[in-house]
C-alpha cells in the first residue's frame, strides 16, 4: 500500500507521528511483522528456483561476465514478485476507497489489472449494503503506544448474514490467505484510542461490534467474521512486547568487552 499520512520508514520498520505530540509510534503492521512466517521462506526458495529454470536465456548469459550481479538477479526474484504483488494491492485499496467515497466512475475505464477487483467490491456492496462511516483511517494509541490504518469502518443491518452494527473492515486482495495475523491487526485498531483526521486533529475512536476481512479477487470475493476480542489483543501485545525486545532492549542488554592487560612473563 502507499504510504499513510504522518508515517514514515526508519530501518525497515513504518513509525508513525503523532501531529498533536510529536511522539512516534510503531505500526501495528511493523509489531506483527515480528511473527516468524515460514511459509514466506518456502515461497521465497519456490520463487527463486522458478526464475532460475524459467528465465536461464536471462542470467546465464550475464553469468558468463558478471556472476555476482546474476547471483543478484537470481536471488532477487520472490521480491520482485513481492513489489508486483504489493502494487496491485495499492492499486486495489484506492480504487477501492476511491468507491467509498463516492467516485462514480464507471468501472469498464479502469485499469484491466483491477476492473475485476472492483467488480467483486460492489457485488459485496450490493449484497451487504455497508453504511461508510470511514475509509483509509489512521488510528493511535497513546495507551499502548502503537498506530495504523483502518482500512474501513461501516455498519450493517444484514441479521440473516450475522452481520448488525459498526465494523472494522480489512480488504485483502491476494491470491492466498487470509491469514489468522489479520485478527491481531484489527484487534490492535479496535483498541486504539482515536482517529487522525486529514487536517492533523484527533477523534476519539467511535465503538465497534465486531470486524471483518473481506477477500477480494477478480472474479469473487469472500467474508470472514473475525476475532478481535480481549483475548486476541491480549496476543497482540504479548508480540508487541517481543517486537521491543527485537528492536529496542535487545540492543541495549550487552556491555562493552571486558578486557584486561596481557600480563607478559619475563
Amino acid at each position: 500500500m502507499t504510504s499513510p499520512i504522518h508515517s514514515q520508514l526508519i530501518d525497515g520498520v513504518r513509525y508513525y507521528t503523532s501531529p498533536k505530540t510529536n511522539q512516534k509510534f510503531v505500526s501495528v503492521t511493523s509489531v506483527i511483522s515480528t511473527l516468524d512466517k515460514p511459509a514466506l521462506r518456502y515461497w521465497a526458495a519456490k520463487m527463486v528456483a522458478n526464475y532460475a529454470i524459467e528465465e536461464k536465456d536471462l542470467w546465464l548469459p550475464v553469468a558468463e561476465k558478471d556472476p555476482k550481479t546474476a547471483l543478484d538477479m537470481i536471488k532477487g526474484a520472490p521480491w520482485r514478485t513481492q513489489e508486483s504483488t504489493a502494487g496491485l494491492g495499492s492499486a486495489v485499496h484506492a480504487a477501492v476507497e476511491s468507491r467509498i467515497l463516492g467516485s462514480t466512475v464507471p468501472v469498464d475505464s479502469l485499469d484491466e489489472s483491477i476492473k475485476g477487483y472492483i467488480k467483486s467490491f460492489l457485488d459485496f456492496e450490493n449484497i451487504f449494503q455497508p453504511q461508510w462511516e470511514m475509509s483509509e483511517a489512521t488510528v493511535m494509541s497513546y495507551k499502548y503506544g502503537y498506530a495504523g490504518t483502518i482500512d474501513a469502518i461501516a455498519t450493517f443491518d444484514r441479521p440473516e448474514l450475522g452481520l448488525v452494527g459498526r465494523y472494522l473492515i480489512d480488504w485483502k486482495t491476494g491470491k492466498s490467505g487470509p491469514y489468522p495475523d489479520a485478527a491481531l491487526q484489527l484487534a490492535a485498531y479496535k483498541n486504539a484510542d482515536c482517529v487522525l483526521m486529514p487536517n492533523g486533529t484527533e477523534q476519539e475512536l467511535p465503538q465497534t461490534d465486531g470486524a471483518i476481512v473481506v477477500k477480494i479477487r477478480p472474479r469473487s470475493y469472500e467474508v470472514y467474521p473475525t476475532d478481535v476480542t480481549d483475548n486476541t489483543f491480549k496476543y497482540f501485545r504479548h508480540i508487541q512486547m517481543a517486537w521491543k525486545w527485537q528492536h529496542e532492549v535487545s540492543k541495549e542488554v550487552l556491555g562493552n568487552p571486558i578486557r584486561p592487560k596481557k600480563v607478559e612473563v619475563e
